[in-house]
């Protein structure tokens, strides 16, 4: 039969989306071919649900009375074997058709009907968004977009990305006062680049501005956009201001507007809305996640005539080209930031099966769900609902207590995927969880060893995988695109890896099961005792621990026997991860800093990568602990504080360097009044400023009398003669520097110290 069909050829597919036609779903391919050309593969399709009762009979009759079409098939849950009635229904919005079907029946488990169609074909299909296709079928339309009908469609792996057009853009609105509204603020600069080279601004008239954005996107056509923000803020409030003038954001192909679907993102028709403040709100590294920070973070060359959101109105007025500056050099500066990743974001795409510009607003444990839905799909394992709990605690990995000070020559053994290899050795899974398992978890759960559990096979997928594109990796040209993509897959296929357990504990998962997570973690919680006991035997040093690694001194002419007792007794692996010259550890866990043999010197957990402490402050603790590392001496390391404290006494810092940054995790009424970064944000909102969870509130301490909470006002309201010296030398530089020095003997009143007078005569 399949040689009857035309073959139409191998594809790379972009993007997927349901449209009804003539009334029923229709699920359309967004395709690209190796040089570039646009194919939407159209596909009829019929989105179903699973039943699953002890009367699956009387329901089957009741269901065919209905003229519903009907499969009776075997299915799993959770390992269990079961028969479940297939429902298909010619509708987009199945929970809906589902409840109506439902309605009556009795003792009945429903599956799958929360899925969304286009996830659903996806999986059902074996089909990987930003990877290949073979499509089977008859072209139908040979225009702008060739169209084809497809029979058949199957999934091609390892195909490259072709050629992509890429545009970039940045939008600039403006407001007299508080954040721009799009009921009454309008845009005046729209700033566009892509990768063919084009560069354009828009302004003036904004009517026009909005009219030319429509007609560039069309023209050029793009399959990606890339912004920041875009998905908070500009897509929203673009299709806003082109409504008030009358027009329509028809930005999607096939004259679409764009429209906000599922985790926060904005779907465009037929082309990638790339959000990379998305990306950027991932890394904890960022004090304020602006496109600055991230371009900074990414470690590209790039600079910036900044002007910020509160400067807008004024600068416009005064000096209107900076902003145009500004604005085209934040278009063509995620060009650079999208070139960076983009291997990354494909990867990670293929790799879950989410398109790339969704797997970008999803969070870890959607990513690795919806990997585990493939997999769920190809061992007839029905997907369960989410389940309807509120949050559980439950015991961590082992973090042994480290032992403070300044030490010299220590190694950091690392174990390779030490959860994943423990679920695959002990076969834990939600499907061999049983009271009369053979494999018993030191907090006393029990697995069975048979058969091959649900999680462990998934983690033998992920380990096979990545293996096999490390093999490849070693016969590639280093330089070479296949090697750059392939580079990218193995790190996406880690990422995902060692993300399945903590899956398995996250309240929001489908396949939640808290008994894994726990017994996981005791499992390693035994490896690191028994490892830290047998480091000891052996003669080593152990000065700290933390959930799969170990810091260990004495270690010459000893570690190659650890570690192969490692791999023979233990039945893991371990490698060495990083050999420290010096390092400093505090009084408290996961808190230190370390110098390696090739100068790097990486710092974690202190005041100085948290983005919720001042500039100065962690200027200060960095520097300091630098000065101690690289020069083993204390006294030059108290010198360098000392130095940060004059600063402040002196008053030589810009006001920029005393900003503190608190984020809102929730919404403001949620919170107490008393915190000083909700009291600065509703003071903001009273004046017209958009806070909404997620964003940053930035503040400076100011001179008074009370709490600390009545001493806050927004950094860029505040004068120098306001500020509250005091305030930043006792609470945040001293504290960051006094952080490092103490472990080391050092007391508070000698950090006071500047000079021949101590700080107290200046107060």
């Amino acid at each position: 039969m399949l040689e009857e069909m035309k073959f139409i050829g191998e594809f790379w597919l972009l993007d997927v989306a349901v449209e009804l036609e003539d009334g029923n779903p229709s699920i359309w391919l967004w395709c690209k071919d190796k040089d570039g050309k646009t194919y939407i593969v159209k596909q009829t399709y019929s989105p179903s649900f699973y039943i699953v009762s002890d009367k699956i009979r009387d329901i089957l009759e009741n269901l065919r009375s209905q003229q519903l079409r009907v499969e009776e098939v075997d299915r799993k849950i959770r390992g269990r074997d079961v028969k479940a009635l297939k429902v298909y229904v010619n509708v987009e919005d199945v929970e809906s058709a589902a409840k109506k079907i439902m309605k009556g029946l009795r003792n009945i488990e429903v599956f799958e009907e929360d899925i969304r169609p286009s996830t659903k074909y996806l999986i059902e299909n074996g089909l990987k968004p930003s990877g290949g296709v073979r499509v089977l079928g008859e072209l139908i339309e040979d225009g702008v977009f060739k169209i084809v009908e497809a029979e058949r469609v199957e999934y091609i792996p390892d195909m490259i990305s072709p050629p992509l057009h890429v545009l970039s853009f940045d939008a600039v609105y403006y407001s007299k006062s508080g954040s721009p509204r799009p009921e009454r603020d309008p845009v005046i600069i729209i700033s566009i680049t892509t990768l063919k080279g084009l560069k354009i601004q828009l302004v003036g008239d904004e009517k026009e501005i909005l009219r030319e954005f429509i007609r560039i996107i069309e023209e050029e056509d793009p399959d990606v956009i890339v912004g920041f923000s875009s998905n908070r803020i500009h897509w929203n409030y673009l299709v806003e201001r082109a409504r008030i003038n009358g027009l329509k954001l028809t930005i999607g192909r096939l004259s679409s507007e764009p429209h906000t679907s599922i985790h926060g993102h904005v779907s465009i028709r037929g082309r990638l809305n790339i959000d990379l403040e998305d990306m950027a709100r991932d890394i904890p590294e960022l004090t304020v996640e602006t496109l600055e920070e991230f371009v900074s973070y990414l470690g590209l060359q790039y600079s910036f005539d900044t002007v910020e959101d509160w400067e807008v109105a004024e600068t416009w007025e005064k000096n209107p080209e900076k902003i145009k500056r500004y604005s085209i050099q934040r278009a063509e500066a995620l060009l650079k930031c999208y070139e960076a990743l983009v291997d990354y974001i494909f990867s990670l795409s293929e790799l879950t099966g989410m398109p790339a510009d969704y797997v970008l607003t999803a969070s870890t444990g959607f990513r690795v769900e919806n990997y585990l839905m493939y997999l769920a799909v190809k061992k007839n394992e029905l997907i369960p609902k989410k389940p309807e709990i509120s949050h559980v605690s439950y015991i961590g990995g082992l973090v042994k207590s480290p032992k403070p000070g300044l030490h010299k020559d220590v190694v950091v053994v690392d174990f390779r995927s030490m959860y994943p290899s423990l679920m695959i050795k002990y076969n834990i899974s939600f499907d061999t969880l049983s009271e009369d398992g053979e494999y018993i978890s030191p907090n006393n759960y029990r697995f069975r060893k048979e058969p091959e559990g649900f999680l462990p096979h998934a983690l033998k997928t992920l380990i096979s995988e990545r293996r096999r594109i490390q093999e490849k990796l070693k016969i590639l040209n280093p330089e070479s695109t296949e090697a750059r993509v392939l580079n990218a897959r193995q790190k996406a296929v880690k990422v995902i890896s060692n993300a399945v357990y903590g899956y398995t504990g996250w309240v929001g998962a489908r396949w939640y099961t808290r008994e894994v997570a726990e017994a996981t973690t005791s499992w390693g919680r035994q490896v690191i005792l028994e490892s830290m006991r047998r480091a000891e035997e052996l003669g080593m040093k152990v000065l700290y621990s933390d959930t799969d690694s170990l810091f260990l001194q004495d270690y010459i002419g000893k570690l190659e026997s650890f570690l192969k007792w490692i791999e023979e007794d233990l039945g893991l692996e371990a490698k060495i991860d990083k050999i420290y010259k010096r390092i400093l550890f505090t009084e408290a866990k996961k808190k230190y800093a370390g110098i390696t043999e090739d100068s790097k010197i990486d710092i974690v957990g202190l005041e100085a990568v948290r983005g919720d402490w001042s500039m100065i402050a962690r200027e200060a603790q960095r520097e300091t602990v630098k000065t101690l590392l690289e020069k083993g001496d204390v006294e030059e390391a108290l010198k360098t504080s000392r130095r940060y404290v004059k600063k402040i006494l002196d008053g030589d810092i810009e006001l920029r360097q005393l900003i503190i940054w608190k984020q809102i995790t929730r919404p403001l009424d949620e919170y107490e009044a008393t915190q000083p970064h909700i009291v600065v944000a509703r003071q903001l909102i009273q004046e017209g400023w958009r806070i909404q969870p997620g964003d940053k509130v930035g503040y400076i301490i100011i001179r008074g009398g009370g709490p600390l909470y009545r001493r806050v006002k927004p950094y860029f309201k505040v004068s120098r003669d306001e500020i509250d010296w005091e305030y930043y030398l006792d609470k945040q530089v001293m504290q960051a520097c006094i952080r490092i020095l103490e472990p080391l003997g050092v007391k508070l009143e000698e950090l006071k110290k500047t000079g021949e007078v101590s700080l107290t005569d200046f107060l």
